[in-house]
């Protein structure tokens, strides 16, 4: 398990990287304590995940990945690990702040197809949710040596990887380590749009 200080570093980590993410960008406009509420959300997302050993992390708050096998959190085991990774966010979200997640959230999910990749495979896949590497560690091989044991991994179980992302800079980063994006669904009204891409 991570200790305390550790847990605060990778949080600290993933938000700062994240803010800059239009995903999240879109989710907090706005909001007084978006801060506070997203450092919350990815908190309360690395501690469920942990318990699910589907974290991965580079020491010292460098790097951190958290991504999972479909097969060992198929979505009846997925659901209450993404509730417990709101827990501590519920706790301290008004109900103003509360609805304006939710109704952003549902927004969101109008253009992120549900199991999208099954159009392409048809079995398990490792699903990225998050990469996060400290910003001055861009050009050392830091995301590299945090994505190439899973890559490894994946490709050992022939077991094709998928993520979903917000951020069109990420596109040309991921297909450098051979995704390929497969689907990209916009919206107007939100200004977003997912990019859903795999390596086979």
């Amino acid at each position: 398990m991570m200790k305390e200080n550790e847990l605060k570093a990778y949080t600290q980590l993933t938000k700062t990287r994240f803010m800059e993410d239009p995903g999240v960008l879109f989710q907090i406009k706005d909001l007084e304590r978006a801060g506070l509420l997203i450092e919350l959300q990815f908190e309360g997302q690395i501690q469920a995940f942990m318990e699910e050993n589907a974290v991965n992390v580079l020491d010292g708050g460098k790097g951190l990945l958290i991504g999972y096998s479909t097969n060992a959190l198929p979505e009846d085991k997925l659901i209450p690990v993404m509730q417990r990774s709101s827990r501590q966010l519920i706790e301290v979200v008004t109900e103003a702040e509360l609805q304006i997640l939710q109704d952003r959230a549902v927004k969101q999910v109008e253009i992120i197809p549900q199991n999208w990749h099954t159009a392409y495979f048809d079995g398990d896949v490792y699903h990225l949710l998050i990469v996060a590497t400290d910003k001055s560690l861009k050009g050392t091989g830091a995301f590299r040596a945090l994505i190439t044991p899973v890559i490894e991994m994946c490709e050992l179980k022939k077991m094709p990887m998928v993520l979903e992302t917000f951020n069109p800079d990420n596109v040309p980063l991921y297909e450098h380590f051979g995704f390929q994006l497969k689907e990209s669904h916009s919206s107007d009204e939100m200004n977003l749009t997912c990019y859903c891409m795999m390596r086979s």
